[in-house]
Order: structure tokens, then sequence, then C-alpha cells
């Protein structure tokens, strides 16, 4: 398809908020596209269907009447991973210690966000105390790591993490799994929220080289938002075996496509875009080099995409080896549009403080879980659950996938009252396992920033 060049400006984000460009691997486009435009149905009109309107964002959470903490001891020690924390009446005398991986950057209030998730835990687990961990807005995946070592060293029994993280790079991405894991490994239960990606997320195979289809009917861009869109973009691909994928995005004006900007790296096993548009309709496209034989991940961290899925979408740390994912239901019970599919458990989506603070999405899902588990930790009192055993315990008693609070703590008394006998976990292949086995992390190393993602 031949197109004119047409000129398009487009600002590259390098210091807001959240979006990490070290290690950015990006070529802005200012003087046409460079590259064949990917076709369209029909060779024009729209990119796919329609995206359906979004829920409420966790951003209008009103603001927490601030007060001094003050150190406690009690039974049950909780730490809470979040971007900051505000001083907070609920948590005033609850929080034992807190940890910053990062100084505070100037002109930024703390997290409202990460503020209401802890004060989820402390108005559901009284009988608890808070170590709450910062990793600031733009966190490397060592500083998450030294983030979670510090809460390891803490002793806590129970890790809680509303976040979700999108690295430049699948090492990144591997490192804050790891993370996580170790952190299982070590005995303590890490608990976090599976995204709100299910609508920003589409996985898909490429059976050939060339531009990859996201639709039934070849189309192949896939259109970021519901209509135009203005304003930071943060985009992800991922892979994990031995292919070769490029990213692109395009501007869809009538008549002309406009190549915005690429990532082709020709190594690792994952491509990073993070730029401000002005306002317009945007795809965006995929080109294999080389398909490999597993399926690509494709996330756009801030907007919706009109091609997407629930399964799969569940984005670092969620699917680490002994980490317990959390996903949302609505009042009807159901699934929430935009909680992935694919997490261990589910729970309510919405959470209202008693200052009447709203949390919605998975990131009120998790804390409500967690407190579930200290819950059954304070339960099982000396004879201790190990992550694996809670996570089957949660399972077993859930109703369709949602836990189940009552049902989850009877089950931890009778595991401390030896009814039922120590608890297993299937491996997948017919055989049960002590519920105590791990895996193993493989310390890998990356320094590049992530994209923090909170809210749906």
């Amino acid at each position: 398809m031949s197109r004119s060049p047409v000129v398009l400006v487009v600002i590259l984000l390098v210091t807001s908020v959240g979006a990490g460009l070290v290690g950015a691997d990006v070529t802005s486009v200012t003087n046409g596209y460079g590259d064949a435009t990917p076709r369209k149905v029909s060779g024009s009109g729209p990119l796919g269907p329609p995206v359906s309107g979004g829920v409420d964002d966790d951003a209008d959470v009103p603001a927490i009447d601030p007060a001094a903490p003050s150190g406690t001891d009690d039974a049950v020690r909780v730490g809470v991973i979040g971007s900051a924390f505000a001083d907070s009446a609920t948590l005033d005398g609850r929080v034992a210690d807190r940890y910053r991986t990062t100084s505070p950057r100037f002109g930024l209030v703390a997290g409202k966000h990460d503020t209401a998730v802890a004060s989820v835990v402390a108005e559901r687990a009284r009988d608890s105390s808070l170590y709450l961990a910062s990793v600031g807005y733009e966190p490397t995946p060592d500083e998450y790591a030294r983030a979670v070592e510090w809460l390891v060293a803490q002793d806590v029994d129970v890790i809680v993490d509303a976040g979700s993280y999108f690295p430049r790079t699948a090492d990144g991405r591997e490192r804050i799994a790891e993370a996580a894991e170790r952190a299982a490994t070590s005995g303590t239960v890490f608990v976090t929220s599976g995204g709100n990606t299910a609508k920003r997320h589409w996985r898909g195979t490429a059976a050939n080289g060339g531009w990859v289809a996201f639709g039934d009917d070849g189309t192949q861009g896939n259109r970021l938002g519901n209509g135009t869109i203005d304003g930071t973009v943060t985009l992800r691909l991922y892979w994990e075996d031995a292919a070769d994928y490029d990213l692109y995005l395009y501007r869809d004006t009538p008549g002309e496509d406009t190549l915005v900007a690429k990532s082709t790296r020709e190594s690792g096993y994952a491509e990073a875009i993070d730029a401000v548009l002005p306002r317009g309709n945007y795809y965006v496209a995929v080109y294999a080099r080389d398909p490999g034989t597993g399926p690509v991940d494709l996330y756009a961290a801030r907007h919706r995409l009109a091609f997407a899925g629930a399964n799969g979408s569940a984005i670092a740390p969620t699917a680490a080896p002994g980490v317990i994912s959390v996903g949302a239901v609505g009042s009807n019970g159901r699934l929430a549009e935009y909680s992935p599919a694919d997490t261990d458990v589910r729970a309510d989506g919405t959470v209202r403080l008693d200052d009447g603070t709203l949390l919605r999405g998975t990131s009120a899902a998790a804390p409500r879980v967690a407190s579930v588990v200290i819950a059954m930790t304070a339960e099982a009192g000396d004879d201790t659950l190990t992550p694996a055993e809670v996570e089957q315990l949660l399972r077993t008693t859930a109703e369709d996938g949602r836990v189940d609070p009552a049902a989850a703590v009877a089950a931890a008394a009778d595991r401390r009252d030896g009814r039922t006998g120590r608890a297993t976990v299937e491996t997948g292949t017919g055989t049960a396992v002590p519920a105590s086995a791990t895996a193993s992390a493989d310390g890998n190393t990356s320094t590049d920033s992530v994209w923090v993602g909170r809210g749906p």
C-alpha cells in the first residue's frame, strides 16, 4: 500500500511519572513511515470492532486525611508494596516500619491508591502490623527486588502488591517475577493483583512471517481506545521462544496512515514504545520477522485494544510460581470485564473504606484476599501454613474461583487441628506433591525501569 509521507511530530515521554525510559530503544518518525503499512479490513475503514466504555479509575479515590503512624507488634506481620504511601488515620498506630527504595520525587503527592490498599488490610485484619515498602513510580527490577527482600528480612507473614509492572525488557519482567518467587520460597505468602488488563491485552500466534493478523478477518491493526485519544501511550510486546517481532504505532487518518514510533530490537524477547501523542486515531501493528512457535503478548498499559482477551492477560509478578494472583468479580458475581481470567482466585472488585474512600479493580480484590490469608495465618497459629498450602486451601474452598473467607479460615483451623492432614498441590500430571514444593529462581539481572499500572 503506497502512501505519501506525512509529517507528524511526536514527543517521546522522558520525565512523566510511570513511563521509565531507561534502556529505551524506540525510534520516533517525523517524516513518513518508512515501512509498509499493515493491511486494514478491505484496505481501508475501521480497524476492528469498537471498544466498550471503561470502569471507574482509582485516580478518583478521595483524599485520605493524614495522621502520624506509630509502630506496633501484633501477631501477623503484613508487607504492602506500592509506589508511595501517605499518612492516614486508618493506618495510625498500625505501621511498624517503612522502607523506600528511592528518594521521593519533588512535587509528587503520595499515592492515594497504595494508601487505600494498605487501609483495606488495616480495616479487615485488625490484629496485624503493617510494613510499607515504597518502590516509587518508575522502579527498576533491582529496586523492586530490594523492597521484597527488605520485607522478607522483617519476617513478614504475608506480602500484598496491588500493582502491575510493564518492564521494557523480558529480562526485567523475569526479575520482578523471581523476586516474588523467592519470597514465596522463603515461606512468605505473596498475594498480588492480576492487573486490570483484560481489555488491554492481546495474545496470538503468527503462522508465517510478516504483519500479524489480530482478527479472523485478517485485520493487521489493533486500534487504541474507543475513538480519538491523546497523551501518553505505553506499549509492550513480549514473547518467550526463539522468535523476532517488531512493534509499530500508527496514526490512522483518512487516506493516509503515518508511522508514529517503532521498536525494532534485534535481540531479546520484548519490544517497548513510550510516547506522548496529539489527539487522533491510533493503532498498533506487529511484524513477525521470525514467528517462532510460541505466542506473543501485546499490552497497551494505558488504553483498551479493539482486539483483546482476558485469558493470558495477567502481568508480572502474577505468573511467578508460588505467588497467589487475584482477579476481580463484579456486583453480579461474574468476572469483571477488566479482570484477567487466568488468576488463581477471585474476589469482589470494589471496597469502600470506613472513611468513604472507594477502591475498585483487582487492586481492591488483592487486599481483600490478603486479609483472608492473614486470618488463615492467625487461625493456623504455630502450625504455620506454607504459601502452597494457603493457595490450595483458598482454591479448594472457593466458589467458582471466588474466595469464600469463612470456608478458607475454617480450612486453616482444620489444618491446625490435623483433621485434614497435610495439604497437597496437583502438578497437572496426575501426581500430588507436598504443598511445600517450590521452584527456584535463576537470578537474572536487569536495570530497566518499569511502568506501573494501578487501576482499571
